[in-house]
């Protein structure tokens, strides 16, 4: 894979559509176009690849890669990007990703929504801090967390965001059936990309413990995985 095809591939799976849709139309146009878009309100992840993609347009590239940002694009809204994360011992098998990055990425990748689901749940600096950048962009946040209320067996926090606004669903005991856990874990970006697997919003879960979860951009999931969480029978919002 060429560095040209392979930033096409990382502009298309997660920078924002009107920063992808900005991009395509300035690499089309000239490199100074490209440039002036650094100055946008970005997160630094856009701004890296915004910076990398100037260089592709300055070397004569722009064309090329806006054709491979649009077809990429347009790949996976109907046919998926499946990634494996790890936390955990690295190995030497190419494209693996850890669970802190992509985490705090996909925050920062939101635009309007996203939901958060989580058994054990006292996120890291990185992603409080990512999530901070989120409610700053006016990005809408929902969660459903594990509560002691309704499992005696969990001895999490019971407010594990603080003050960070957000809409919290939960799983009463009520509804339940005797013995269950709220045991998911989930995390949902503007029903586009979501992350599945083991790994709960805590350090041990993104950073020490052995998790696999599946990264999964494109297609039909995401949406379905953040419409099952937002009106699954049983659940109530409780603030």
């Amino acid at each position: 894979m060429s560095d040209v095809e392979a930033l096409a591939r990382q502009v298309a799976r997660s920078m924002p559509a009107a920063a992808v849709s900005a991009l395509v139309t300035a690499l089309r146009t000239s490199a100074p176009a490209v440039a002036q878009l650094q100055h946008g309100a970005y997160n630094a992840a856009t701004q890296d690849l915004l910076k990398r993609a100037g260089e592709a347009a300055k070397n004569g590239d722009g064309p090329y890669l806006a054709g491979l940002i649009r077809a990429f694009r347009d790949s996976y809204a109907t046919r998926p990007e499946v990634t494996p994360v790890w936390t955990g011992p690295t190995s030497s098998v190419p494209g693996e990703r850890l669970t802190l990055a992509v985490v705090a990425g996909l925050i920062d990748e939101a635009e309007s929504e996203i939901v958060l689901v989580s058994y054990a749940t006292l996120p890291s600096v990185e992603v409080r801090d990512a999530l901070r950048r989120a409610v700053a962009r006016q990005v809408n946040i929902t969660t459903l967390l594990e509560r002691s209320v309704d499992n005696p067996s969990y001895s999490g926090s019971s407010n594990p965001l603080g003050n960070l606004p957000h809409a919290a669903l939960a799983w009463p005991a009520t509804e339940r059936p005797l013995g269950a856990s709220m045991h998911a874990k989930i995390l949902v970006v503007d029903r586009k990309s979501a992350l599945v697997g083991s790994a709960n919003l805590t350090g041990y879960g993104v950073e020490r413990n052995l998790e696999c979860s599946l990264l999964v951009r494109g297609g039909h999931l995401p949406a379905a995985l953040a419409k099952h969480v937002l009106n699954a029978d049983g659940l109530v919002m409780i603030c």
